[in-house]
């Protein structure tokens, strides 16, 4: 098993400190940093599921059709 470096915590927390102090910024002055975790990981679920919506495209015959132009015609 690899051992986490410095520069590995640095990567992480690029991401982890944006999104934890959003969190604690919309709980307010008081909030405790366990609060803040469980926030993160509900809003984090919810991004993750707007995420794959976006993703996931219509299938079979409810898939748009694209004109030759890149177009998709409006019915």
């Amino acid at each position: 098993m690899k051992i986490l470096t410095l520069e590995d915590y640095q990567k992480a927390g690029e991401t982890f400190w944006p999104k934890y102090w959003y969190v604690a910024k919309e709980l307010g002055e008081n909030a405790k940093s366990e609060d803040i975790l469980k926030v993160m990981e509900a809003v984090g679920g919810i991004a993750m599921k707007f995420a794959l919506d976006d993703k996931e495209g219509p299938f079979g015959f409810n898939k748009k059709k694209v004109s030759e132009d890149g177009n998709v015609p409006s019915n």
